[in-house]
């Protein structure tokens, strides 16, 4: 069993930046990829939330190892309200943090079900 009351802040923040780190090359790694017949690159979207979820195995015939809930549900409504190769990311992670980013716009964004969150977005080429 996973004790929360263990977690240390600083290994918080040292997983948030992991997980920054991790989508900053993801987008900087897409960039590089061409797309056949198009004069452009392959772009994606980053959402990033912190908080509790659920997983595990889900089937008997075909099973899939799945994550679902709420935490997950809002990082991919964070993915959603984002511009192309760029990272947003909820109030949440953001006070995560340990360092400072050059975020360019704060936004509230409202979720269906779920009311309005303070949001970040980063650009990783600026």
């Amino acid at each position: 069993m996973f004790d929360n009351d263990n977690i240390s802040a600083q290994s918080t923040a040292d997983d948030a930046s992991n997980a920054l780190a991790l989508a900053k090359e993801m987008i900087i790694a897409t960039r590089q990829v061409p797309i056949p017949n198009i004069k452009r690159t392959l772009e994606i979207r980053v959402g990033i939330h912190v908080g509790e979820l659920s997983c595990g195995v889900l089937g008997e015939r075909l099973p899939k190892f799945t994550v679902f809930g709420s935490s997950v549900n809002l990082a991919a409504r964070m993915k959603q309200t984002c511009h192309p190769s760029t990272i947003r990311v909820t109030k949440a992670f953001h006070d995560a943090l340990s360092q400072v980013e050059d975020w360019q716009e704060k936004e509230i964004i409202t979720v269906k079900n779920m009311g309005g969150f303070d949001t970040y977005m980063l650009n990783p080429f600026q």
